[in-house]
């Protein structure tokens, strides 16, 4: 069978990866499309078996963008006999549904979000959801809330949709690097280190972070933040610092590749989002056995983690003031909750594994 996973992003992506690693295989034949030119997830994706492409048009009149992938993307098809396309999020989804009444491959868009749209108040990111899981066919969601957030709120048919969680080679992380985990640390010495890792953007909150730091700092406790990632409101959060003179404490580092080595050396992750369908630094820290604290009813963090037992759970709308109490009572008696994080490892390794969620595809494949 020939496979395409068609992407914007050139970005590494171990659970895409992990999928086309398990095709390959299965013995499928299995090829990348991307948006962007080729990078590190074309390189790695190479390793792994795959046949690597990219077609990058520049982005000046969005119908034209859009039509000259499907396009593109029709003639790939062609070309290539492709009998199934996994579009991975709404800039692939959109040429993709555009084109599958006139290719013979089942067209199957993969969505990463729940409400990311509305949340973003950005117009146009609002009609192309709405018209792309509109036309599609077949709908992947990775959380039941992303499913029942489409039925209840876009009133798409429940029928399309399929549940399927995010799926993990693990061994497709790195290994940490010791020396670079004792540089971070020694860098960033305290007595609790604390890591956000986000993309900066409204939803996702990276504020609440710089405030909890804040709060923990006036109750006199030694503790810093690594806040890693990139996007619109860098400027805002360098302001923030600047102004609440947290220069020597919150530390903006922007996009880090060897996140591994972060989580390792922090000592808890603190997410305040409430932008996730199902969130990857979350596992990502559970592989590290780290300490996370979160907000529940956010994606499908109700699924997996256990308020008390692998994770901290908190109110949306109290994040702040109930994250600044719980890193505190970390603070104050660390042995008091040993073995959570290695709670949150084996529930991550067991539920996301590849080896788990791979018969859910076998059933399209063999459809």
């Amino acid at each position: 069978m020939n496979i395409v996973f068609y992407a914007p992003f050139n970005q590494r992506s171990r659970d895409t990866e992990s999928l086309m690693e398990a095709f390959v295989n299965q013995g499928h034949n299995v090829l990348l499309l991307t948006h962007a030119p080729r990078g590190a997830y074309h390189e790695r994706c190479e390793q792994l078996g795959v046949k690597v492409h990219s077609h990058v048009i520049g982005k000046r009149s969005p119908i034209i963008y859009y039509l000259r992938h499907s396009l593109h993307l029709f003639l790939f098809c062609r070309r290539n006999k492709v009998d199934i396309i996994y579009a991975h999020l709404e800039t692939a989804a959109l040429p993709a549904v555009l084109i599958q009444y006139f290719v013979q491959a089942r067209v199957i868009a993969c969505r990463h979000i729940i409400d990311e749209a509305v949340l973003s108040g950005n117009r146009n990111f609002i009609r192309i959801v709405r018209l792309v899981y509109r036309m599609a066919r077949q709908v992947i969601v990775v959380s039941e809330r992303a499913k029942l957030y489409m039925v209840e709120r876009e009133k798409v048919a429940q029928e399309k949709i399929t549940v399927i969680r995010l799926a993990y080679n693990f061994g497709l992380y790195a290994s940490p690097e010791s020396r670079e985990v004792k540089v971070i640390r020694e860098s960033h010495a305290c007595e609790l280190l604390l890591i956000t890792a986000c993309r900066l953007v409204p939803a996702k909150r990276p504020e609440f972070s710089i405030q909890i730091v804040e709060n923990l700092i006036k109750l006199g406790l030694d503790v810093k933040l690594m806040l890693l990632g990139t996007g619109p409101a860098i400027e805002t959060l360098t302001a923030l610092i600047n102004t609440k003179g947290l220069g020597h404490r919150v530390f903006l580092l922007g996009h880090r590749s060897n996140i591994m080595d972060y989580l390792s050396a922090a000592d808890m992750l603190v997410h305040p989002s409430i932008l996730d369908s199902s969130s990857v630094i979350i596992k990502e820290a559970g592989l590290r056995e780290k300490l996370v604290v979160a907000c529940r009813d956010i994606g499908d963090v109700n699924e997996y983690l256990v308020h008390g037992e692998n994770s901290f759970l908190v109110s949306a709308d109290q994040a702040v003031s109930e994250m600044t109490g719980i890193i505190h009572q970390v603070y104050e008696d660390r042995k008091a909750y040993d073995g959570m994080g290695e709670a949150l490892k084996v529930i991550v390794q067991d539920r996301f594994s590849i080896e788990r969620i791979l018969p859910s595809y076998d059933e399209f494949h063999n459809a």
